[in-house]
């Protein structure tokens, strides 16, 4: 996925829906509740500008376990929340029978005997996929190719979102530098003249 300029525009403006609905600029915010708001606001933007994948939806649905944060939800995403909420169909495990399950196991289990040499390297990929199961939103309902895509969508929209937010940051430092200096430059103009 590269960054296109559709996605910036429905990053940025998430993001400054999101700065608006939670009071972010309110002086009476703490520092920590301020921080919370902004990476809720991140959050949220980074998963409606990249659109409907499983890790947004597993994102949006993590972020709504928390019960401060379902309103909030509701009132940047409007209608999109109740979608946003849906799996994916593709993204249900399957249900199965515990006794095929275990059935099926211990064949597996008969044939990893027979061939021990695969044994340390599966235990290692079987470790590493669920440690990402874990860490990308919706990601312990994936199979093993979907994980793969959406890890690899999810780890670059990360990357975009972190970019853009440091966009936003030089800009706001630039704009408070040039409000800063039109304040003072009057200030050493007297001050020149008087001298």
């Amino acid at each position: 996925m590269q960054v296109t300029e559709a996605f910036k525009h429905a990053f940025l403006k998430q993001m400054l829906l999101g700065f608006q609905a939670s009071a972010v600029s309110t002086k009476s915010m703490g520092f920590q509740e301020r921080k919370n708001a902004i990476k809720l606001s991140a959050d949220v933007a980074m998963a409606v500008a990249r659109g409907s994948r499983k890790w947004t939806r597993g994102l949006i649905a993590g972020l709504s376990e928390e019960r401060q944060n379902r309103s909030f939800l509701r009132l940047i995403l409007g209608e999109q929340y109740e979608s946003l909420l849906k799996p994916c169909h593709s993204s249900w495990k399957i249900p199965r029978c515990k006794k095929i399950v275990r059935r099926s196991l211990r064949v597996c289990w008969r044939k990893q005997k027979k061939n021990q040499s695969g044994v340390l390297a599966r235990t290692l990929v079987e470790k590493r996929t669920q440690e990402l199961k874990r860490l990308v939103p919706g990601g312990e309902s994936m199979d093993g190719s979907s994980l793969l895509d959406e890890t690899l969508d999810y780890v670059l929209s990360l990357r975009a979102q972190v970019d853009l937010m440091q966009s936003l940051l030089t800009t706001f430092e630039a704009s408070k530098l040039r409000s800063h200096s039109k304040r003072r430059l009057p200030e050493r103009k007297a001050s020149y003249v008087s001298k």
